[in-house]
């Protein structure tokens, strides 16, 4: 085990602690707090990093202090919730000088797919070639499973079962005395109890329509987001061997943004950790906003009981924001219970300006100010891409703020991005063409033919089906053999068979390139009638860009990197310097802006109607007498975690920061300001200045 040499007593990175440092890398200097880190090497740590205090410098010092103390790459695992942030750990590392080779860095579906792949095996009926299916095909298999049952069924909506099920999925207190399907079916009855009590009635029914989904899928060889997560998770507490060898092979292990794991991927670090206890964890329960995927702030707070002798390190300097906008968020936040302890911040900003609160008539007025606003301060020299509009949800009152705000926007001649609209690879046109990659490499996969023979001019439903039938009796057999009704439907099934044998004895070649089969693609997708949608340039624009960025992979690999990278439409990293940001609250977590306007300080919109309808739920601490499942469960209160998303919010901002509200909907119904405004005003009636005559 590594051990920390106190003579060095670090609290900057330079040549004593970094070697071969790259040039232009400029130091990166810890303050007393994060030093306190990386002291400790050994041992369960968990690090309470507020926002804006330096965590991922923070947490790459402590993976630097393991590699300078002669730590294998190979023996460090560090889990992350996004590709973004995990590639941007990669970049740091390798900045820094070191060679990262070896070491598992990724989000924790990249960690449990990496474990699954290495032992597939262990889960009867799949294959070394299994690939992985997007969320919407998961609804279309839930949706048939619905369609082939008994007609008072049917009156279940598949949306409905499948949130139901991926929510028990993530929610499962796994049992390993207990059968793998039947955990899931215990779990989806609690869940369905506790969290979707309306749907009482139909638990049966959702645990026959789960055991279904999941034979199907294994007949297809694939599996979903979920799997990889209960997969991985069975594996590990059902195979000791297994367990033993990761626990053994990941000397340490280290956890980013801890507060948004759910009930699986906190049981699958405590059993690799089950007598290794050098796991490093690093959060904020007040950021914790991920309830409705089942992440719990339970698992952060309850981190020092599930490891006993956990030493907990405080980040409190904020070097983000102003002391004004500090002390907003802390006088909100800390009205909530659900917490480590009481939030504290210092800022090493200089003064700025007091955070406004303007009230309007209603959304359109509210959205007019904004733009308006945001016009002024682009004119007094702000870059466009430093100031963002939150809000809870983007559609306000019945009004989509995005489109109202886009417009009023571009009419100042300002350009803007949204964060918070359907990923590019859940698109038609994408996912079109991912299914047609997973016919070349895995045609067992019926999902995928079902979707692709559906653009086929002249294929229709009733000949989807015929072919489907023809691939699962007579695999060996060319699906040209098939006699289908009509000349349009044999000459798309003929030019289908001709481009898909191409495209696989291409992809057998050396150094093919991934762009050889964006063509074939084309050849057959340009006969749909969707090649004629005016977006559709767009979109395969958007495609080819996104393939030259892995043009090397093969496609295999292309395929789950693909499915796995979670590519939105604007790539939050790079948004040009001429556009404004309008983002949901969710998606600009871990961003910043110099200015910041929060739309929607009202009642029923911030905090949201459905928790307030929920409001009456009890937090109440649970702690296990199995040391293995050691951990606090806490019953989570919508209001506290809309107000931690109201934190999450003002502490995006660094210089100057705005909320608004509207005293009616358009339709004239009316409006009350967000209690999260009148906390902050109790607490601090000085911490706002109006910007209006109507208080």
């Amino acid at each position: 085990m590594a051990s920390f040499d106190d003579s060095k007593k670090p609290v900057a990175f330079d040549k004593s602690m970094v070697n071969n440092v790259k040039k232009n890398q400029s130091v990166v200097s810890l303050d007393a707090e994060q030093t306190q880190a990386i002291r400790n090497l050994d041992g369960p740590m968990l690090i309470l990093a507020s926002a804006g205090t330096g965590k991922t410098r923070t947490l790459m010092a402590k993976v630097a202090a393991l590699l300078d103390n002669s730590v294998p790459t190979n023996e460090i695992m560090l889990v992350t919730f996004t590709n973004k942030a995990s590639n941007e750990m990669k970049f740091r590392l390798i900045a820094m000088g070191y060679d990262i080779h070896g070491m598992w860095i990724g989000t924790f579906h990249n960690i449990c797919n990496r474990i699954l792949r290495e032992n597939y095996s262990k889960i009867s009926g799949l294959n070394s070639r299994y690939t992985i299916i997007m969320p919407d095909d998961c609804r279309k298999l839930i949706k048939l499973i619905i369609k082939g049952m008994e007609p008072e069924d049917t009156e279940l909506k598949p949306d409905d079962a499948f949130e139901i099920i991926s929510f028990a999925r993530n929610a499962m207190q796994y049992d390993p005395a207990h059968k793998f399907l039947d955990n899931i079916e215990y779990s989806i009855t609690d869940v369905i109890e506790q969290k979707f009590p309306k749907h009482q009635k139909y638990i049966k029914l959702i645990q026959k329509i789960h055991r279904k989904y999941h034979i199907m899928k294994l007949g297809n060889n694939v599996i979903d987001f979920d799997d990889m997560l209960v997969y991985a998770l069975y594996i590990i507490s059902t195979d000791e061997a297994v367990r033993q060898k990761y626990e053994r092979q990941f000397e340490y292990i280290l956890v980013d943004e801890y507060q948004d794991t759910n009930n699986v991927q906190a049981a699958l670090i405590r059993r690799l950790r089950k007598n290794n206890t050098n796991i490093t964890a690093v959060g904020d329960e007040a950021q914790a906003i991920y309830e409705w995927r089942a992440a719990t702030p339970g698992h952060i707070i309850g981190f020092p009981y599930a490891f006993e002798e956990t030493k907990i390190v405080n980040l409190t300097t904020n070097y983000r924001s102003t002391p004004q906008i500090i002390n907003a968020a802390i006088a909100s936040i800390n009205h909530n219970i659900i917490r480590v302890e009481e939030k504290q911040m210092n800022a090493t900003l200089d003064d700025g300006e007091l955070p406004t609160v303007s009230l309007h008539r209603n959304i359109y007025d509210e959205l007019e100010y904004i733009a308006n606003q945001i016009y002024t301060h682009i004119q007094n020299g702000t870059t466009p891409n430093k100031i963002a509009v939150l809000a809870r949800t983007l559609q306000m009152s019945r009004v989509g703020i995005h489109h109202v705000l886009g417009r009023q926007l571009l009419s100042y001649g300002i350009q803007y991005v949204v964060f918070g609209g359907k990923d590019l690879f859940d698109t038609k046109h994408i996912r079109d063409f991912i299914a047609f990659l997973e016919l070349i490499y895995n045609p067992m996969n019926m999902i995928a033919w079902e979707r692709f023979l559906g653009i086929l001019p002249g294929i229709g439903p009733k000949s989807a089906r015929t072919t489907i039938l023809h691939l699962q009796n007579e695999p060996e057999k060319s699906i040209t053999e098939i006699k289908l009704k009509g000349a349009k439907a044999k000459a798309s099934i003929e030019l289908l068979n001709n481009v898909l044998t191409e495209a696989r004895t291409r992809a057998q070649q050396p150094d093919v390139s991934m762009m050889d089969f964006l063509e074939p693609f084309l050849e057959l997708y340009t006969l749909s009638s969707l090649a004629k949608d005016d977006d559709f340039i767009v979109r395969v624009n958007e495609l080819e860009e996104t393939i030259q960025e892995l043009n090397d992979m093969p496609i295999d690999e292309f395929l789950h990197e693909v499915q796995l990278k979670g590519k939105s439409k604007a790539n939050k990293a790079n948004v040009p310097d001429d556009h404004v940001i309008i983002s949901t609250i969710h998606q600009a977590k871990g961003l910043e802006w110099d200015v910041v306007h929060i739309a929607g300080c009202n009642e029923n919109i911030l905090p949201h109607y459905r928790s307030i309808m929920e409001e009456n739920v009890v937090a109440e601490p649970v702690e296990h007498e199995n040391k293995d499942e050691s951990e606090i469960m806490i019953s989570n209160n919508p209001i506290e975690e809309e107000r931690r998303l109201f934190y999450v919010a003002i502490t995006r901002a660094k210089k100057v920061l705005k909320l608004t509200m509207s005293e009616s909907t358009p339709q004239g119904d009316p409006l009350f300001p967000s209690r999260f405004l009148l906390e902050i005003y109790d607490v601090d009636p000085g911490a706002f200045k109006l910007d209006s005559d109507d208080f």
